[in-house]
């Protein structure tokens, strides 16, 4: 895993660990994404994530959580960023 992937993924999990903002239901789901990107990296080779459809829950979650929550579409946005800085 690249280091700023690394450190966009350390944020989204210091957010989830501050939920002021979110629903449990949100968070949990947040957080379940936040495993799967994870999960996929350390068991495949990056280049070959690009059908997991990891990329488009991530931009769902953006559009859903932009007017309401920006904070959340920050740092959602930083792993968005970073995945497509390999390819994703």
């Amino acid at each position: 895993m690249t280091d700023a992937l690394n450190e966009a993924l350390l944020k989204l999990r210091a957010s989830l660990a501050d939920p002021s903002s979110l629903d449990e239901q949100t968070l949990g789901e947040l957080a379940q994404l936040a495993n799967d990107i994870e999960q996929a990296l350390e068991e495949a080779k990056p280049e070959s994530l690009q059908d997991t459809g990891l990329a488009e829950r991530l931009r769902d979650w953006i559009e859903q959580l932009e007017s309401e929550h920006p904070e959340w579409t920050r740092t959602l946005s930083m792993v968005a960023e970073r995945l497509a800085d390999m390819g994703i």
